[in-house]
């Protein structure tokens, strides 16, 4: 086989660039709905650690008898708890990036193929019969597509092509 032109090249480039992006609005809300999900459950989990910490520093401040509100900070926010802050928070943004790939990533393989489907059972109503659904070969609905271009040819032997 001949290697590709490079007018093939840029237009499978184009086309890669611009099928990225498939249903942004339908990607974005998938988006926000499991990083609002996985966020509400960071809050609960830091609420729980906060009331933890929050009676462990009660219990550490009547045990050692420690009045003076000044004194009480000092012991709990110094470089440790600084540290650990930071570092939990570069954790956190950590996590939301990593979600953000991975939705744009997941809604991109599952949710591309379902606008091919839609777009061709658009042209199947319409009496297209010709057309043909074409997927990426790793695309989850694969046998889906196979059994969708049967049913096409099927369609297409019946009635004609327009």
């Amino acid at each position: 086989m001949s290697n590709p032109s490079s007018a093939q090249t840029f237009d499978r480039a184009k086309r890669d660039y611009r099928s990225t992006l498939i249903e942004p609005f339908s990607q974005i809300k998938f988006g926000i709905y499991v990083i609002g999900a996985s966020v509400a459950f960071v809050i609960c989990v830091a609420a729980m650690f906060i009331y933890a910490f929050s009676k462990q520093y009660e219990h550490l401040m009547t045990l050692f008898n420690v009045t003076d509100f000044k004194d009480q900070m000092e012991l709990v926010t110094n470089d440790i708890f600084y540290q650990n802050a930071i570092k939990i928070g570069l954790l956190l943004v950590g996590y939301v990036i990593g979600m953000f790939i991975l939705v744009f990533k997941l809604t991109h393989r599952y949710y591309g193929p379902l606008v091919s489907i839609e777009r061709f059972v658009d042209e199947m109503t319409q009496g297209r019969y010709g057309q043909r659904v074409k997927i990426r070969q790793k695309d989850e609905l694969q046998r889906l597509t196979e059994k969708l271009n049967d049913m096409a040819s099927a369609l297409e032997k019946r009635h004609g092509s327009k």
